[in-house]
């Protein structure tokens, strides 16, 4: 199996077929990403399809470390560009649930428990509670993602982390 560097390398210098092979290797993460990031499942599909599109024109800027992080990234800046040219919402949509790709049915009214209670949390820790817990990017990746302090990074994800316990907990999900 290539490593995602040699893999960037060959898709850089234009081998389609390696960039198909990272965006398999990915596409379940990025996905999760937005779809926790956004309020309907197809806004978030449409992220996460922008943000290969993106990556694919950007692969010769990736230089090593984590793909999965570098790829993160730039499916968060294009949430929050996706976000800016959006009119504001108003209302939640109780059926945009957002699930993973590989969850078993079994795990889905938990899911949904998760997922109405991430939507509690205020954006900023909502955004570092996905990106470090959900996504497991580390606090550096997060903080160089989206322009936060480190130590803002990592209060946002104790706060979110610990409101999401406390709420989970009261609504006696386990």
């Amino acid at each position: 199996m290539k490593s995602d560097l040699d893999l960037a390398r060959e898709a850089a210098s234009g081998q389609e077929a390696a960039f198909e092979t990272l965006v398999r290797r990915y596409q379940g993460n990025v996905r999760g990403l937005t779809r926790r990031l956004t309020a309907h499942a197809a806004e978030a599909d449409d992220v996460a399809q922008t943000a290969f599109l993106t990556a694919w024109r950007k692969i010769g800027s990736y230089r090593g470390g984590s793909f999965k992080s570098w790829l993160c990234t730039i499916a968060y800046r294009e949430f929050l560009q996706a976000r800016r040219r959006q009119k504001p919402e108003v209302t939640f949509d109780e059926s945009a649930h957002i699930i993973g790709f590989d969850a078993s049915a079994a795990r889905l009214p938990e899911q949904l428990d998760l997922d109405r209670a991430l939507r509690t949390l205020p954006e900023n820790q909502r955004i570092c509670v996905v990106l470090c817990v959900a996504s497991g990017m580390s606090h550096s990746e997060a903080s160089e993602a989206t322009g936060f302090p480190l130590g803002t990074v990592k209060s946002h994800v104790n706060r979110g982390v610990a409101a999401l316990r406390k709420q989970l907990a009261s609504d006696h999900v386990a």
